[in-house]
């Protein structure tokens, strides 16, 4: 049995979209779970951290990913529990994951570097590209939702997240009659509404990634260094510049082609390792 680990607990629609074991038949049988699974505090159901523990152990090989569970202090004790947990020889995989340093203060001081010296992974690809790394972007980018969207129907959209701790402030900067959707939907949908969009303006990670793979222009209000590792960059700016901002965004037509063949091949080798 596989066991892919990345963030469920939550309505961050980005987050559950992220597993690879989603979207690759290889993995069909692979089971997901959350990465914090072993902590008692976040699995509280009676008999839910037993039962991850016993499938943590059972499993023949780890995934990791995907999401920002890189350079942040929530997800570190469940990355090292993984790795001092492991009491026989096991391969993990971290499988487009990504860095994910916030703090209060200035956006444009939040550029961060990955550093895995601390974890030995058999197999690492992270969604920042020029990392040092094999960039393998999130998984997402292999749902047919992308495939079928329509044409645009709104000169702009926003896609805001909920969490985002200046959410009030973004609401504030952008006209009230504003198409928006928030971050809690399910795939399907928000793709269609992200599609709707000539030009998309968000606080997602993911908002500025699935409009990117969209071939839609994106701005995006940066909250965390997760935006600072785009291969196919989008401006970045507060929210109230975003018009000055949106004159500056380009398409990028060959970046849906590009991050799925990242993953495909990602994908093989995985497998390979994995005896799949």
């Amino acid at each position: 049995m596989l066991l892919n680990l990345h963030r469920r607990a939550t309505a961050n629609l980005g987050d559950l979209a992220s597993a690879p074991a989603q979207y690759f038949d290889t993995l069909k049988n692979a089971r997901i779970a959350d990465i914090l699974g072993w902590d008692e505090t976040e699995n509280r159901a009676e008999g839910d951290r037993e039962a991850w523990m016993a499938d943590f152990a059972a499993a023949r090989g780890l995934i990791l990913g995907g999401g920002g569970l890189l350079g942040i202090d929530f997800f570190q004790p469940a990355l090292d529990f993984v790795f001092g947990s492991s009491r026989r020889q096991r391969p993990v995989i971290l499988w487009g994951a990504g860095h994910n340093n916030w703090r209060i203060g200035d956006w444009r001081a939040l550029k961060e570097r990955i550093v895995l010296d601390q974890w030995s992974f058999d197999l690492v690809g992270v969604r920042d590209y020029g990392q040092g790394h094999r960039w393998v972007p999130c998984a997402s980018c292999m749902t047919p939702a992308l495939d079928t969207a329509a044409e645009a129907t709104n000169e702009f959209v926003a896609y805001l997240h909920e969490a985002n701790r200046e959410h009030e402030l973004v609401h504030r900067a952008l006209p009230p009659e504003l198409p928006r959707m928030h971050n809690d939907g399910d795939l399907t949908t928000t793709i269609a509404f992200l599609a709707s969009g000539d030009t998309i303006l968000t606080d997602s990670y993911h908002g500025a990634y699935w409009g990117t793979l969209l071939g839609r222009k994106v701005v995006a209000f940066p909250s965390s260094s997760k935006f600072y590792g785009m291969k196919h960059p989008v401006p970045l700016c507060a929210p109230e510049d975003w018009r000055r901002h949106a004159r500056l965004s380009i398409r990028y037509p060959e970046a849906i082609g590009e991050c799925r063949m990242a993953n495909r091949a990602f994908a093989l080798d995985a497998a390979a390792l994995l005896g799949l």
